[in-house]
């Protein structure tokens, strides 16, 4: 019963290791997902700002 009970906590300590990876990742794949929003958001704010220059009047 006591080999029993080392497999099964053995298992937990191997779920969590694995548990605790993926949190990373997540945790990367959001971080990227923010960068590329706010690369986007500035991509959006650069083409619909204001041109200087002369512009023509079209009276």
């Amino acid at each position: 019963m006591f080999n029993t009970h080392q497999d099964i906590l053995k298992k937990f300590e191997q779920l969590e290791t694995r548990l605790s990876n993926h949190d990373d990742q997540f945790m990367l794949i959001f971080e990227y997902l923010k960068q590329f929003e706010e690369a986007k958001q500035q991509h959006s704010e650069q083409e619909n700002r204001r041109k200087i220059g002369f512009h023509k009047s079209e009276d």
